[in-house]
């Protein structure tokens, strides 16, 4: 089948294409390489890349340029987006462009060009649920509601019931929970996935919506301070600096290793579907973020020199986890690949890289950007 995959160059996207390719598939990879994702060297992967199968530089607001990339796709797989939480807060104009607009264009083109496409297989978040679902022991299944700032700042960090305001317990998101996103990249993905969603229900094109939940592993971006917490942790231990851990260390991931990911992106290319679907990728288990701290130790071979700081980014969310009861019965099982041993992949993969040295830097820098917008702050101490 030739596949287009729109923002194909990146982390996922390059690695899904990789694997099509191994399918026997025909991958183009339509991308804008932007420099906060890909760096100003641009992503290891990608010269493998364009020697491999045809990469074409373009922006997904370009509606000449998607249609005519159009033409001649028989799928197409949609990544492109900024993908920066906290950054997300201070930079509204941007992420609604990209993520939003950009969907729009892209549902104009796939119209305007006549694409006889099969299907199209949009990348998702998480975020989308905001903080989830939870269970309260009077009113069973609820949905917090976003953390207000007052209660954050005095380490009140944990969601309450919305109708009882009382302790609630984190349970895995469902694909049909109600939506909650808390940070603008949470609306604009929500918005993003609808707008493509609709407009292929509408041109009678079947579509997978796949909400991925902390997609890590070898081949993401080591120089984008604003998504990545294992890259950004990995760097600062290897070069001799402890980790801020936020809140109380106990906000919970669904941390999934990127090949896992990738074998539920190309299943979901010829799985037996029709209309529209959404996903939830992930594995099931929610881990600290001291988990994450001690299996990177570990895995460095260092003690994981970490401390525990109060900070907190309005925008974030406590928990997440995925239900993959839907994922499993649509595209079929898979035994996950645990954390500690996608850590050893991870951490082995970047002691291999040419680093720049500059990840506490720059790290520090977009701190300091959200501390200067007022959304990040410090709780009080008990």
């Amino acid at each position: 089948m030739k596949v287009l995959l729109i923002g194909g160059a990146g982390f996922i996207g390059s690695k899904t294409a990789f694997q099509l390719l191994a399918e026997g598939h025909e991958p183009v990879v339509f991308d804008s390489f932007d420099p906060q994702i890909h760096g100003d060297k641009g992503l290891s992967h990608v010269p493998d890349l364009r020697n491999n199968l045809p990469v074409i530089e373009g922006d997904t607001r370009d509606d000449v340029a998607l249609e005519a990339v159009l033409r001649t796709a028989e799928a197409v797989y949609y990544f492109p987006a900024c993908t920066g939480t906290g950054q997300s807060m201070y930079r509204a104009g941007q992420y609604c462009d990209v993520n939003v607009r950009g969907a729009g264009v892209f549902a104009d083109a796939v119209l305007k060009s006549g694409a006889g496409l099969s299907r199209v297989i949009v990348s998702s978040s998480r975020a989308v649920y905001g903080e989830g679902a939870a269970e309260c022991g009077t009113h069973g299944r609820v949905f917090p509601r976003a953390r207000a700032a007052a209660e954050l700042k005095c380490a009140k960090f944990e969601s309450t019931c919305p109708l009882c305001c009382a302790p609630v317990s984190p349970l895995p998101s469902k694909e049909d929970d109600a939506f909650g996103p808390v940070s603008i990249y949470g609306i604009t993905k929500l918005g993003q996935e609808m707008v493509i969603a609709n407009t292929a229900a509408a041109a009678c094109i079947p579509s997978v919506v796949l909400r991925y939940q902390n997609v890590y592993g070898p081949g993401q971006s080591l120089s984008n301070p604003y998504t990545g917490i294992l890259s950004i942790f990995t760097q600062l231990l290897l070069a001799g600096q402890s980790i801020n851990i936020f809140e109380d260390g106990l906000p919970t991931r669904d941390f999934v290793y990127v090949d896992d990911v990738v074998a539920y992106n190309c299943r979901a290319l010829t799985a037996p579907l029709t209309g529209s679907v959404s996903l939830n990728i992930g594995t099931g288990v929610r881990k600290t973020i001291f988990d994450l701290v001690q299996a990177l130790g570990v895995a460095l071979s260092t003690e994981g020199l970490h401390f525990v700081s109060g900070d907190f980014r309005l925008g974030d969310i406590r928990h997440a986890v995925a239900d993959t009861s839907l994922l499993f019965e649509t595209l079929g099982s898979l035994d996950f690949t645990p954390l500690e041993v996608g850590i050893q992949s991870f951490t082995k993969w970047v002691t291999s890289q040419q680093l720049s040295g500059q990840a506490n830097s720059t790290f520090q820098q977009s701190l300091e950007e959200m501390r200067s917008a007022g959304l990040l702050r410090t709780a009080a101490k008990a």
